[in-house]
């Protein structure tokens, strides 16, 4: 169990999260994995393509990998608590799943890539799997590796019964097409990604990725990600007069003394001089 002063997180194998949040949202950019949640109690709220989605408390879905949504957790109003279950089922356990089963690949092919998100109906098979999984959230306890293999497997089954043809989301293994390079880097550029989420986002390889976007951008990938992050605190700051204690973690920075050396170097001078030149 991780504890932060309002955050309590229950991680297990990577794969398997509990979370509670206390009167505090909490926002993530970046879903690689299909991942089944169920909400216990409020609010989790998605932001995708100018489009809100809203799950509440007792509701259930799936979201889809290799998505770039907005995801916020808020706690409920009355109680001020958000607590959810998140169980990741990633291409290789599928792709153990496929092989222990025999299930053919043949037809397997998602439709539609681009949906974000699956509701699933209430269902006695779903219910038990969230009430168990539940058990272990509330006890601290952590199921054994091979128990969470099983909870994997029943929560595949389960989805294949309440809907079979979730096998050819979850079955479906091609790497996705690759999306214009220029528009997404230009959109996303202030995420928290590592270069292999960037290239796996646009459907590439590292390599292809890196070779695509010296094409494109002349500029290696983290020089011109760090350019444009910079560029866009100058605009804040010497046009909108934002504070640069305030905007850091909204272009992309993690750390405050970080920003302000790269934004010294970048530009001859501090960002709070800049703001003090533009005051």
């Amino acid at each position: 169990m991780e504890s932060k002063i309002d955050i309590l997180v229950y991680n297990f194998m990577d794969i398997f999260y509990g979370c509670i949040i206390r009167n505090s949202n909490i926002c993530e950019e970046k879903i690689p994995n299909h991942t089944l949640v169920y909400l216990i109690d409020g609010e989790l709220v998605m932001d995708i393509k100018d489009k809100r989605i809203i799950f509440k408390k007792g509701d259930a879905f799936l979201l889809r990998r290799n998505h770039l949504p907005r995801v916020t957790k808020r706690p409920a109003k009355k109680d001020g608590l958000f607590k959810g279950i998140f169980l990741e089922l990633r291409p290789a356990f599928l792709k153990s799943f496929v092989a222990q089963n025999r299930i053919s690949l043949a037809g397997h092919i998602e439709k539609n890539r681009n949906l974000t998100h699956e509701i699933l109906p209430k269902h006695p098979f779903l219910n038990g799997l969230f009430l168990s999984l539940e058990q272990y959230f509330d006890s601290n306890t952590h199921p054994t590796e091979k128990l969470m293999i099983n909870k994997l497997n029943e929560a595949v089954l389960a989805l294949l019964e309440v809907r079979p043809e979730f096998g050819d989301m979850l079955f479906d293994f091609e790497d996705h097409w690759k999306i214009d390079l220029e528009s997404f880097m230009l959109k996303y550029f202030k995420s928290n990604l590592s270069l292999n989420e960037f290239a796996n986002y646009t459907g590439r390889s590292l390599t292809t990725f890196k070779r695509d976007f010296k094409s494109v951008f002349n500029e290696t990938p983290s020089r011109w990600v760090m350019k444009q992050r910079l560029k866009e605190a100058y605009d804040l700051i010497s046009l909108k007069h934002a504070k640069p204690s305030e905007i850091y973690l909204e272009v992309g920075f993690n750390n405050f003394s970080h920003f302000s050396a790269s934004f010294k170097k970048e530009f001859g001078q501090s960002p709070s001089s800049l703001l003090d030149d533009h005051g």
